[in-house]
Parts: C-alpha cells; structure tokens; sequence
C-alpha cells in the first residue's frame, strides 16, 4: 500500500490504469489506448480467463490491481474502470495515496457492506450462461448486449476473445469505498442493454461529476474519440483538484 502522496502538477497528465470488465481482457483497449495522453497501463484480472480451474474471484482482482497500481507509485494516477470492474477497482484504491480519481464506464459501483447481488433485483439476465457448480458464467450473446453499436468486424472480433468469467467473490462485501475518498466521475452509457441506463443512474449518485454517452457497453469500442476526451478532461479535473483522500 502506497503510503505517501505522489507529486502533482495540476499541468502535467496523470498515469492512467485501464481497467477492463467482465468477460473481456486488455484487448479491449486496444483502440483507446492510443487516443489518450501520457503513461497508460491495462491489468489482466484473474477473475476471467479461458481455464475455470484457475479463475480468481474478487480479493485476487483487487491484488492484480493494486499490484499495478504500484508500478506508478511515485506518479499521480486515475484509474479507469469499466462494467464489472468497478467493485474491485473502489475497493482496489483505497489507501493508494498517489491515486487522484477514478472514472467509471458503465460500471458497477457499491458502498460499503455492499455485495454485486444487492446492485440487482430479479432473476440472472437471460444472456447468461451459468454455471453454479463451477462457479462461473459465460455471455450468450454478447454482439447485441455489449457490441450493438459497434462496428461488426471488431465486435465480431472481440466476441470471439471473450471467456469465462467467475462468480467466486459475488457475495464478498466491500470494505471501502473510492468514491468515499478521491473525486469520482461516472459515465453513463445511454444505449447499454448490458447494464441499463437506469441502473448506471442509480450508481452514478456516488460520483462527483456524471457524463452521458450515446453509446452501447463498449464506448471504447463504438466511440473512443469522445471516451478519450473525456477521460482526458476528468483527469485534468482531478489533478486541478489535488484532493488528498484523508481530507475528502
């Protein structure tokens, strides 16, 4: 755990870490990446992968991130995360000093004692695929839940990189809270059927600030100019803010 703040230049760009969701892996920045400014890492979370034999759950996705976290202790950073990533990177930031915001992207945010199953009313979405034993899940159809606004090629593409995800930590409580200590932004995706857009309302109440877009689940995807910009704006807010967390 980083225990002393990182410099900040209110003039200079923070690090970014990019944070994917479910299903997905570092690929899915592949076409952001290069639209946005300074240092720039992705993390690999142990929750998802192609053997569920060896799927980690919600304490080892908090590790892998925080274990990239300390790659850039010494410099201001925003995270970045995106749908289910969001409960493992509030969790994740806490206490690392040199992080200055995060930016959520259609993702599930919580509070405090929070489980995933308390974001949720009524049965599993009819596009997944579950396995309770094994204790994980597949997506069904994912070209019309998290690509239908983008272009048929590369989500043709990303479908076919997606693998298992685990269901080990779903009813892991947090202890903390990043929106509770650093200035927060959510963006809403306005045309998401995999995390509505009344749902992404709800958890925006926790951020500071809240962006709309016009896009499906995967913004980065459909539209990474306008994802870039305004990742690019809010962490020149956040490092105008210069917030210490204890202070927040």
């Amino acid at each position: 755990m980083t225990t002393s703040s990182a410099r900040r230049d209110p003039a200079a760009s923070p690090d970014l870490l990019l944070v994917h969701g479910a299903w997905h892996g570092p690929w899915a920045w592949d076409l952001l990446l290069p639209k946005l400014p300074g240092t720039v890492r992705t993390v690999a979370l142990p929750s998802c992968g192609s053997d569920v034999s060896a799927l980690g759950g919600f304490a080892e996705d908090v590790e892998a991130i925080r274990t990239e976290l300390a790659k850039s202790a010494d410099r201001p950073t925003v995270a970045v995360a995106h749908s289910g990533s969001g409960l493992s990177t509030t969790q994740a930031v806490c206490g690392q000093r040199h992080v200055v915001g995060v930016v959520y992207v259609a993702a599930l945010v919580a509070d405090v004692g929070q489980r995933v199953s308390d974001l949720f009313t009524g049965p599993p979405p009819t596009w997944w695929d579950l396995h309770p034993e094994e204790a994980y899940v597949d997506a069904l159809t994912p070209l019309p839940v998290f690509y239908n606004d983008v272009p048929t090629d590369i989500a043709e593409s990303c479908a076919a990189r997606l693998e298992h995800q685990s269901l080990a930590g779903d009813q892991v409580m947090l202890t903390d809270a990043a929106w509770r200590h650093m200035p927060t932004t959510y963006i809403v995706c306005d045309k998401d059927r995999a995390v509505l857009p009344s749902v992404q309302e709800q958890m925006a109440k926790h951020a500071v600030r809240v962006h709309h877009l016009p896009s499906g689940h995967s913004p980065f995807l459909s539209m990474p100019d306008e994802l870039a910009a305004v990742i690019s704006r809010e962490s020149e807010e956040f490092m105008r803010a210069g917030t210490d967390q204890e202070a927040y």
